[in-house]
């Protein structure tokens, strides 16, 4: 080949690797850039799918952490992994503070069970419904249930487990509660004393009867299925056909009759029946429950009950405290005849019901020392309205009387109101003597002179003074010198004398009596305060006695232990004859307060609304006063013979009182900090508590209440606080309402009883009890009681 076309071979190779270099480099970078692109993208794409993954798990931990069900995640040996606030809540752990493992939780009656639900987790990789007890952080027992399931990792090898636990404890509780009301629901169907009947919507087709039922009528469950109640009725009572019918059209949906029947016996049966239908939401009658009550002794013991009240009224008429209630007008109601003997009324006390006393006061003043306050303090009580007791009245005579005044509300409104007399001029002089004796003996001791006599180692007496001197009778011319035995000394004081001056001269000084005669050859009773007399160099050369002449002290000491020994056994025959009054009043007033409530029964239709509403005031005003009497027996019996000291848990024991006595919903009674066990006697301590906190929940006006009980302790006492919202109390009343009848308010429950007889049992204990009250705003009572050794 030529040179030339080789050259332009070459140059023609050239130019086409050329064109091809910028091709591949044009291909190249267009790869790069969509290299480059789509790396950028895949970049973008990667920070999306992690903000996606932190965003999930924020989302799982939100859950976890507010899930409402306890969740826990554990390993394969039950070490706590993670668990949520619920679980930290329900258990009472946190893991993040201390190690925590699910297994030694478990209750020991439930570790078999628990071992064979986890081989069971393990192996199927969920379980479901396991329910076991567990004891918590706190030493609480709880009942749970369990969904659980197993966490796999990549190979499919568990390593951990999860589940949600749920709290069924109160869940298990209510439903025995429920269980055990309805066998105690059954034990009272068919326990009761009462007959009672279950029939079906149609009053004919028998579904259940009682054994008293039965009882009652003498015939067999079978018999009571042919029988209607017509055939059961007594000819001369109505069969209540009307009151079915009404019934049925839905007019009424129980009613209540008193009525005889027949029994298979052929003997007459008296019974307060009472039919109740169950409707369904539509108000038709499903079933039809009726009681019947045998009431044939009631009506037998209809005579003895109205017997009984004569006795009562008889009771009350010859009281030996002058009694006249008064109604809002005052018109006399009730007198007695000891109040007209005070006042000098020569009337039938029945004679005076009706008697308008509006002039009463003005027309008896000129009986009382102070005629005009007499008048104008009746109008002022009269004008407030507030309970005032055992106000002392001087009469021109000399007497003095106790008077007391008490409003009588119901529902709010005022009825009328009751004064009592009472004579107590015996009793007030008898105070007023003892008062002159006191200061008297008193003005005596303040003025007493002493006898000092000085003898020397032989018992020669050196020096006296006047005043021994007047004791003695002796001059002191004619004791200077003389043996001080031998002058005063009987001889059965000899062997005392001896005794002590033997004390004497080891230089011991010490006091005793001893019997002597003086100069006018009386035998006298002289307290000796003996001390040795020392020299200026120490050396014992004598004794110094003081001498004070407790002869009159001696009579009254032996005076005293009489006077102790008649108050004693006055006690005993108060505390029977209270034992006694308690009974006899007790018994007829409970007997009035069922009378009255047959009386309510049987003529509920016939009476009329301001009767019925009578006969709830006079239920109201038997119970006040059987409440009253109860109380009256529980002061009279509080005396520090009959402490039995034992150790008592507080805590127990007010807790007890707190489910004992009735508290309204609307109020909370709460204990601040758990009671001390103290020594005490537990009926008395269980008084004072009762009748504090009962006062509290019934003085409490508010919509919602609080009653809370607290207490601090020095070395010496206990100091207990209840505290409440109630109406408060006063300022003047803080001191008057621990007196006995000083009641405030017309509380229905409220005798005036209940704060005197926390008075006295804190005084049994060596306590005090005060309170801080804010009227309108509540009350806090404090006592104190003296620790015992």
């Amino acid at each position: 080949m030529e040179p030339t076309k080789k050259i332009e071979v070459l140059e023609r190779a050239l130019e086409r690797e050329k064109k091809a270099r910028k091709l591949a480099e044009k291909i190249l970078e267009e790869k790069s850039t969509e290299l480059y692109d789509l790396s950028e993208a895949l970049r973008q794409s990667n920070n999306r799918l992690k903000e996606l993954l932190n965003e999930k798990t924020s989302q799982l931990e939100g859950v976890f952490v507010n899930i409402i069900d306890a969740y826990v995640i554990m390993d394969i040996e039950g070490n706590v992994l993670k668990m949520n606030h619920a679980a930290k809540q329900m258990f009472g752990y946190d893991n993040e503070v201390e190690a925590v493992n699910l297994l030694t939780m478990v209750h020991p009656d439930y570790v078999d069970y628990t071992t064979a639900a986890f081989k069971q987790l393990y192996h199927t990789g969920s379980y479901n419904d396991y329910k076991a007890m567990v004891i918590t952080k706190s030493g609480s027992e709880k009942i749970v249930q369990i969904n659980a399931s197993i966490i796999y990792d990549r190979d499919g090898k568990p390593v951990a487990a999860q589940g949600v636990a749920r709290d069924i404890t109160e869940e298990i509780a209510i439903k025995k509660q429920l269980e055990d009301q309805n066998k105690q629901l059954d034990l009272i169907f068919d326990n009761s004393p009462i007959g009672i009947s279950l029939t079906n919507n149609n009053f004919k087709d028998l579904i259940k009867i009682n054994k008293s039922l039965i009882n009652m009528f003498g015939y067999s469950i079978e018999e009571f299925r042919n029988l209607t109640i017509a055939d059961v009725t007594h000819p001369d009572d109505d069969d209540h056909g009307q009151n079915l019918r009404e019934m049925v059209e839905g007019k009424i949906d129980f009613y209540t009759i008193n009525k005889r029947y027949i029994k298979k016996n052929g003997e007459t049966l008296w019974a307060k029946t009472r039919v109740a239908a169950i409707r369904d939401e539509n108000g038709k009658i499903r079933h039809q429950v009726a009681t019947i009550e045998d009431i044939t002794k009631e009506k037998i013991a209809k005579e003895k009950i109205e017997e009984s009240e004569n006795r009562l009224s008889t009771l009350i008429v010859n009281l030996q405290t002058g009694i006249l209630l008064e109604d809002e007008n005052r018109k006399i109601l009730l007198t007695n005849k000891k109040f007209c003997n005070i006042f000098g009324i020569d009337a039938d006390p029945n004679l005076l019901k009706g008697v308008d006393c509006s002039n009463s006061a003005e027309e008896n003043k000129v009986y009382f020392k102070d005629p005009e306050h007499f008048v104008a303090r009746i109008e002022n009580l009269l004008h407030e309205k507030k309970t005032v007791i055992a106000e002392e009245l001087e009469l021109v005579d000399g007497r003095i009387f106790e008077r007391s005044y008490i409003p009588i509300y119901y529902d709010g409104k005022y009825k009328g109101h009751l004064w009592s007399y009472d004579d107590v001029t015996i009793q007030k002089n008898y105070k007023d003597s003892l008062k002159a004796q006191k200061e008297k003996y008193s003005s005596i001791i303040a003025n007493m002179n002493l006898g000092l006599m000085e003898v020397d180692l032989n018992d020669n007496i050196l020096m006296v003074n006047q005043s021994f001197t007047d004791m003695s009778g002796y001059t002191k011319e004619e004791l200077a010198g003389k043996k001080a035995s031998d002058v005063f000394l009987i001889p059965e004081s000899a062997a005392e004398f001896t005794k002590n001056d033997k004390f004497r001269k080891k230089g011991v000084s010490n006091s005793y009596e001893v019997r002597v005669r003086t100069k006018d050859n009386k035998l006298k009773y002289w307290l000796v305060s003996g001390a040795p007399n020392f020299d200026v160099n120490g050396k014992l050369v004598g004794s110094i006695g003081i001498h004070l002449d407790i002869t009159e002290m001696k009579l009254l000491e032996t005076q005293k232990e009489q006077l102790l020994k008649n108050l004693e056994q006055q006690n005993e025959h108060l505390n029977e004859y209270a034992h006694i009054v308690s009974h006899d009043l007790k018994s007829p007033l409970r007997n009035i307060s069922a009378l009255l409530s047959w009386t309510k029964e049987d003529f509920r239709e016939k009476l009329g609304e301001e009767s019925l509403m009578n006969l709830d005031l006079m239920q109201v005003k038997v119970e006040k006063m059987d409440h009253l009497i109860e109380n009256i027996l529980r002061y009279s019996s509080i005396e520090d013979g009959n402490i039995q000291s034992q150790e008592l848990d507080l805590q127990e024991l007010v807790s007890e009182i707190i489910e004992m006595i009735y508290i309204p919903d609307h109020i909370n009674v709460s204990i601040l900090r758990t009671l001390p066990v103290i020594e005490g006697d537990r009926t008395r301590i269980q008084q004072l508590f009762q009748n504090l906190l009962s006062n509290a929940v019934n003085y409490i006006d508010k919509e919602q209440g609080f009653v809370e009980i607290d207490y601090t302790e020095n070395t010496t006492h206990y100091t207990f606080s209840i505290k409440d919202n109630g109406i408060g109390i006063e300022k003047e009343h803080h001191q008057r309402i621990f007196k006995i009848f000083n009641a405030l308010g017309t509380h229905e429950k409220s005798t005036g009883v209940g704060l005197s007889i926390v008075k006295k049992v804190v005084d049994l204990y060596e306590g005090d009890i005060w309170l801080d009250s804010e009227v309108g705003q509540g009350t806090v009572f404090f006592f104190s009681l003296k620790k015992q050794s």
